[in-house]
């Protein structure tokens, strides 16, 4: 993959700062990065209807001539533009936001070609900022790409970068795929794929190029996550955790000290992990469970087991604020046995810092809860068996491998376990942590009341604010979640600080209103937490910061801002920070989307609960690309494949990779190399331990 298709994007004409940026924020950094950044749709600007056979709700192209001049009324930071456009058969009329430009480009009795969404009602057509061009331009068979944007990109810039790249680069590409797979399969080559998926003659070519782009992506994801499995499985020896008598008993007596019942599912995962830590090969296990499950208890037991068998055993969370919090419940749940739980985040003390470091070097310090901070390089381990990553995705492949950064240096590896709240459908987790072996805790607690979920609009403000005072009266605490820290005037969204100075100066002034963002430093997130536990914040106003493990069983109502913002599973993530205790709860999304998918979105959190089936409902609508929407996991990411969509091809790409792997355990066929060059350059350091 090296040479040409490594060239920064820098070097092409008019890509320097701004767009420069703009491109890095959706990952483009080379030429390749470019080429491969595919369509989500395309437009089909080829049909010549008539203005009067134009159909309500979707999106066409037809020709008319513009009449007249465009008329702009401002509101607010709005700015509203429109024009009327006819032809022999009729008139529509063109609404335009915020964009000044328009007039200039527009000339009364020129004909344009226009294409957009067409909304009828009561005989009157309207199109919605409709892209248009001259008509004499030539628009026969014309599909034009629809690509995946940032703010500040336009499609006509993106087009303008990628289409002309197309033929410097085709020469250039590797065929990662052997021949014997793409006959197999009936894949297209990757030549006519990449170059057809950005400007086909027809949708039908259109598939044919995506089937063989998305076979690829999967095929790669399987071969690489074989790699990584074997790799594991060769590894060197791991301690064995091998509790004596009077250990076990220390255990069980925890155990049965616990203020609640272990549910049978968290009693199946902890004789999983039991059955791993006491084999001397590393256990590499993902437990996997809904918000709420109790997998902290899980690992805190797996870890008091480890250190009473003298080892050292750490558990990072991808939070300061989430494993302050862990670090407290473990000295609660561990109180008895008497062993002492360090805390190690960004803001710990040198002094205290240092103290830390020394124990874990010497062993005196033998269970660790922290941050990043953990996998500093001044960080190191007396005799480390079990590592413990919450919410991996979060970190990702390669920090988990960092994490155990010592297994090179050490004759025996720890264990690794990986914990998830996010519930991911079983398809999706073996692709996405296909090196592990998997655990589901698919038990709720004994007494967890179901939350109530609904949604409103800005009209029923008053009565959602009224039910906030009724739980405050009743003793209850309430979250308000927003998806931004400050406003900005390009985006029509309730910001956290907006949302706190009205609830706190206007709705609820008798009452005590807090307010929690990721711009806050540490020590004051903690001590807004801290107050909010305490019962002093009666209202919470947030950003996504409390969507991960913050717990406080007296909240038990959630406002969420702006709802159709957030994935499916966030607002599961969110909704699970209340209905902690023994009281009814409520969670209410706003939202004034009147968008079909963002309301089937939001009644699927209305109708369930089960985590599992909102994921699944999740990996439905969001269409192609990472399911958690982010990279940071390590893996190559996917921006063509749909994981529900494309299930019977990724059943393909499995059949495939067990074939290569039965054919040439070691890839070392030369068929086999443009295939190893692909894995090594998509996968990076994500496989450090594999040899190709």
């Amino acid at each position: 993959m090296a040479g040409l298709l490594e060239t920064p994007v820098t070097a092409i004409h008019g890509v320097a700062g701004k767009r420069a940026a703009m491109l890095a924020r959706l990952g483009i950094t080379t030429w390749y990065d470019l080429v491969t950044w595919y369509p989500r749709d395309f437009e089909d600007w080829s049909s010549d209807l008539t203005i009067s056979q134009l159909e309500d709700g979707k999106e066409q192209s037809f020709v008319a001539t513009f009449a007249g001049k465009i008329q702009t009324h401002r509101k607010g930071r709005l700015t509203i533009l429109r024009g009327v456009f006819r032809d022999q058969t009729g008139a529509i009329r063109a609404v335009w936001f915020n964009q000044p430009w328009i007039p200039d480009r527009l000339a009364s009795g020129e004909t344009y070609r226009l294409f957009g969404k067409v909304k009828r009602s009561a005989g009157q057509f309207t199109i919605q900022s409709p892209a248009f061009e001259p008509a004499e331009l030539d628009s026969t068979g014309k599909l034009r790409p629809i690509y995946p944007l940032t703010e500040g990109l336009t499609q006509g810039v993106l087009r303008s970068l990628i289409l002309p790249l197309l033929p410097k680069v085709i020469s250039h590409l590797p065929e990662p795929l052997p021949d014997w797979i793409r006959r197999e399969y009936h894949l297209c080559a990757i030549d006519f794929a990449l170059s057809r998926i950005h400007q086909p003659a027809s949708l039908e070519e259109a598939d044919l190029c995506r089937e063989r782009l998305v076979f690829e992506e999967l095929f790669l994801l399987q071969t690489g996550l074989f790699l990584l499995r074997r790799a594991r499985q060769n590894s060197q020896a791991a301690l064995s955790v091998l509790p004596d008598a009077t250990a076990l008993d220390q255990v069980k007596h925890i155990e049965t000290s616990l203020p609640f019942q272990l549910t049978a599912a968290q009693q199946g995962a902890l004789a999983d992990i039991r059955r791993d830590l006491r084999r001397d090969l590393p256990m590499n296990r993902l437990v996997q469970g809904d918000v709420g499950s109790g997998k902290t208890v899980v690992a805190a037991l797996a870890m008091l087991e480890t250190s009473l068998c003298g080892y050292q055993a750490v558990l990072m969370a991808p939070t300061a604020i989430l494993a302050t919090q862990h670090a407290q419940t473990l000295a609660r749940l561990l109180a008895p046995s008497g062993e002492p739980i360090a805390l190690l985040t960004g803001a710990t003390p040198a002094a205290e810092r240092k103290r830390i470091q020394a124990g874990l070097a010497d062993g005196s310090i033998r269970l660790l809860v922290g941050t990043h901070a953990v996998i500093e390089d001044k960080v190191t381990f007396h005799n480390l068996a079990l590592t413990i990553t919450d919410e991996q995705h979060r970190f990702g492949v390669r920090q988990r491998f960092r994490l155990n950064r010592n297994e090179e240096a050490r004759s025996l590896a720890p264990h690794v376990l990986v914990m998830s709240a996010t519930p991911i459908p079983r398809t999706l987790a073996l692709i996405l942590y296909g090196d592990l072996d998997m655990t589901v805790i698919d038990q709720l607690p004994i007494g967890r009341e179901p939350i109530a979920t609904y949604t409103a609009r800005t009209g029923d403000r008053s009565r959602v604010e009224d039910l906030v005072r009724r739980q405050i009266q009743a003793g209850r605490q309430a979250y308000v979640v927003c998806p931004m820290i400050d406003e900005q005037a390009s985006l029509d969204l309730e910001s956290a600080i907006q949302t706190y100075n009205r609830l706190a100066q206007e709705v609820f002034l008798d009452l005590t209103v807090g307010l929690l963002h990721g711009g806050l430093k540490p020590a004051a997130k903690d001590a807004v937490m801290a107050d909010f536990a305490a019962g002093n914040i009666q209202i919470l106003v947030s950003t996504t910061v409390i969507e991960v493990g913050v717990d406080n069983p007296n909240a038990t109502l959630m406002m969420i801002e702006n709802a159709e913002r957030f994935g499916l599973s966030q607002l599961h993530q969110l909704r699970g920070r209340i209905g902690r205790g023994p009281h009814k709860s409520y969670c209410i999304l706003m939202s004034d989307s009147d968008e079909d998918l963002a309301r089937q979105r939001l009644r699927t959190l209305c109708q369930t609960t089960d985590g599992f089936e909102i994921a699944r409902k999740d990996l439905e609508l969001r269409g192609p690309g990472d399911f958690f929407g982010t990279r940071q996991h390590g893996l190559p990411a996917l921006r063509l494949a749909n994981l529900y969509r494309d299930r019977e091809l990724l059943s393909k790409a499995q059949d495939a990779a067990r074939t290569l792997f039965e054919r040439d355990p070691d890839l070392a066929f030369a068929e086999h190399q443009g295939l190893v060059r692909a894995i090594e350059y998509h996968f990076g350091s994500a496989l450090p331990h594999v040899q190709l």
